[in-house]
């Protein structure tokens, strides 16, 4: 029958006008259907692409015009119209259809999933072939009617991205003419090695050691092109703005955002929308010293982490034996030796001094064998030793974590080590959920928990604090952690593991 109906309509070509569609067909009913056939072509009826097309120009682009007879049997209709696109170049790729208009519209999201889908979200110009169909209808009865394929050029929808950013500001002044808003001093944002349409995120960690610290972003092409302050500087619309994440503009009057308070920050940029975020860390201090026979394994050096008395001030207290000579790494940095934090004149004994990080010596205890805190202060960029009055604390054979995940059975305690004296470290210790506290000895004569009420302090909440000696249970939700404890201050530390 289908094939009457191809023949009729084929030399019945010359009398009767074409009825075409205007949308996207989407309240089409099906046509009848049967076995599939091969699709037919007519004399007349042609497609042609149209010039390349950009889709961000808007929701839909025209990707062709056609051609149809002059003359149709009456009652005859064209409708239906879509596109079977396959990717030019791309081994394997496999064909797409879409729907299209009669006036040869598609929708731009289709296109831009085939793009992306085969050759990613660059915005350069893309070959796609594609080939035209469309239901030729008459009383009921439907053939598939095609031409010869054609070719579409689109870019896709996505905003510029620079291979690499930069950050300048306040914060990295190191002089007057390294003021920190120069290529001297700019601070290149972390990125991972795939294309930067696939992976748009740049991150950068910050200290800064002053409140109210101003800073934009430097473009490579700005770099490249010679001329650092050019269009293309990304900053925010309100000069001062303090947010803690926002969008960022790079035309018109840019302005530069704001930091209000000192201390540690990790800075991440999605650049396919054009939004920053900023977020505080609780920055993680290391020893590195004699005392761990200079050990540069952090799975192994990471035994001596400095307890945080602020986000910018950070101490540890031990008796300094004949291994009191020491530097400091920040966590981010372990086993990067110029990056590490000391003493301005290597082997210094001083009570305080300057905290250096480029060159850094050895800070040595004023007095070894004595027991001392050492207090690194990042605000000021500082450092002091402070001499305990009690030289004789109280020994214990061993520090455990006992509660609710052991059913508080001093038998089955999670014993700390100690690394250093009085200063005791747990690896990996993984804890169901529930109530806890620390004990020596595995007895209850000697513990350490919270203030208050059972249960009102979350180790997870605080991540590190000040027990109170024979306190009150802790709370901790379950996870792993490297536990840190010093029995001399109560001090402690649950660091997540990852």
């Amino acid at each position: 029958m289908k094939k009457i109906l191809f023949y009729t309509l084929l030399t019945a070509v010359a009398f009767t006008t074409v009825s075409c569609d205007e949308d996207f067909n989407e309240d089409v009913a099906a046509p009848q259907t049967w076995p599939q056939e091969e699709a037919i072509t007519l004399p007349g009826f042609s497609a042609a692409s149209t010039a390349s097309v950009d889709l961000a120009s808007g929701d839909s682009v025209a990707v062709f015009t056609y051609t149809a007879p002059s003359n149709f049997p009456e009652g005859t209709t064209v409708d239906n119209f879509r596109l079977e696109i396959t990717p030019d170049g791309v081994e394997g790729a496999k064909a797409t259809t879409v729907k299209a208009s009669s006036n040869g519209k598609v929708a731009s999201v289709d296109l831009q999933k085939i793009i992306e889908d085969n050759y990613g979200k660059r915005p350069v110009e893309r070959t796609l072939n594609a080939n035209l169909y469309a239901n030729l209808m008459k009383e009921g009865q439907a053939s598939l009617l095609t031409c010869e394929p054609i070719a579409i050029k689109a870019t896709p929808e996505a905003p510029h991205i620079a291979s690499k950013y930069y950050m300048v500001g306040d914060m990295f002044k190191v002089d007057d003419v390294n003021n920190g808003w120069n290529a001297a001093t700019m601070k290149a944002f972390n990125h991972s090695d795939k294309d930067v349409y696939e992976d748009p995120i740049f991150t950068l960690m910050i200290t800064t050691t002053a409140d109210n610290q101003h800073w934009k972003i430097i473009p490579q092409d700005n770099i490249d092109n010679d001329d650092f302050w050019a269009v293309g500087v990304l900053g925010v619309a309100i000069d001062g703005d303090d947010s803690m994440s926002g969008s960022l503009i790079n035309t018109g009057d840019v302005k530069a955002a704001k930091i209000a308070k000192a201390g540690m920050y990790s800075i991440t940029l999605n650049m396919m929308d054009y939004t920053y975020a900023i977020k505080e860390v609780i920055p993680e201090y290391y020893i590195v010293g004699a005392m761990q026979n200079w050990n540069a394994d952090a799975s192994k050096g990471k035994t001596c982490m400095l307890y945080p008395q602020s986000k910018m001030v950070h101490s540890y207290t031990t008796q300094f034996k004949d291994d009191a000579n020491l530097k400091l790494w920040l966590g981010s940095d372990f086993g990067n030796w110029d990056a590490c934090y000391g003493a301005a004149v290597d082997g210094d004994n001083a009570a305080s001094g300057t905290l250096v990080g480029i060159g850094a010596g050895a800070a040595v205890c004023p007095e070894k064998g004595a027991f001392y805190t050492f207090t690194a202060d990042f605000s000021t960029m500082t450092y002091k030793w402070t001499k305990l009055d009690n030289q004789e604390p109280k020994i214990y054979t061993t520090i455990s974590l006992i509660g609710a995940f052991n059913g508080w059975d001093q038998k089955t305690n999670i014993d700390l080590k100690e690394v250093t004296p009085h200063n005791w470290y747990g690896s990996a210790v993984t804890l169901a959920e529930g109530q806890l506290k620390f004990c020596a000895n595995d007895d209850w004569a000697d513990s350490w928990g919270g203030t208050g009420n059972d249960g009102d302090v979350n180790v997870a909440d605080q991540n590190s604090g000040k027990t109170v000696y024979n306190g009150k249970n802790m709370f901790a939700p379950a996870g792993t952690y490297n536990v840190y404890f010093n029995d001399i201050t109560g001090e402690y530390v649950f660091q997540v593991v990852e």
